[in-house]
């Protein structure tokens, strides 16, 4: 069996911010343009790749922990890679060892859910009205896995007592 073969078309590695990720966005929508990739599976893509982003800020922002600079702590990367099948959005940050059984719980609960499920769960949520210490009321998940129509796939690894290395990829096929 042959390994696919995955072309990167943006990648950025560092801390973010507003205008970090305002030019991130511009520069996956003009990429996707030139790629000729049609409008709708674009804006699909660039949906996705706002809540990834979003999620990337607001997990990083506050992020502190003593021995580490903000720069060491607060660095992400991301990626948006594709093969002949499918476009992955790739992103990877730190998180703190209290935040992990929770963003482990939400990606399982999300992902053991049909379409009229997340629908219905979606609902529910934004009803809800209650807001994480994040700012957000756990849509984000929600949404991607809605677009994508994918599983959310992730792994956290041990980096020591305290911190955590997330990683999420979300595909999108073609």
């Amino acid at each position: 069996m042959n390994a696919k073969t995955l072309t990167t078309v943006l990648r950025y590695h560092g801390e973010i911010n507003g205008p970090i990720i305002s030019e991130l966005l511009d520069d996956l929508d003009f990429k996707c343009i030139n790629l000729d990739i049609p409008d709708k599976l674009r804006k699909k893509i660039f949906n996705i790749a706002v809540e990834m982003f979003q999620n990337l800020y607001h997990y990083t922002r506050d992020l502190v922990l003593e021995g580490m600079k903000d720069e060491e702590i607060r660095v992400v990367f991301l990626s948006f890679e594709m093969d002949e099948d499918c476009y992955l959005l790739h992103t990877q940050n730190f998180i703190l060892n209290k935040d992990e059984d929770r963003l482990i719980q939400k990606i399982d609960k999300v992902n053991k859910m049909d379409s009229k499920e997340l629908r219905v769960y979606y609902r529910q949520v934004l009803n809800n009205e209650e807001f994480s210490d994040k700012g957000g009321a756990g849509l984000g998940f929600i949404d991607m896995k809605k677009r994508s129509g994918e599983h959310l796939s992730y792994s956290i690894e041990k980096v020591n007592e305290n911190l955590r290395k997330y990683t999420l990829i979300v595909k999108v096929k073609k």
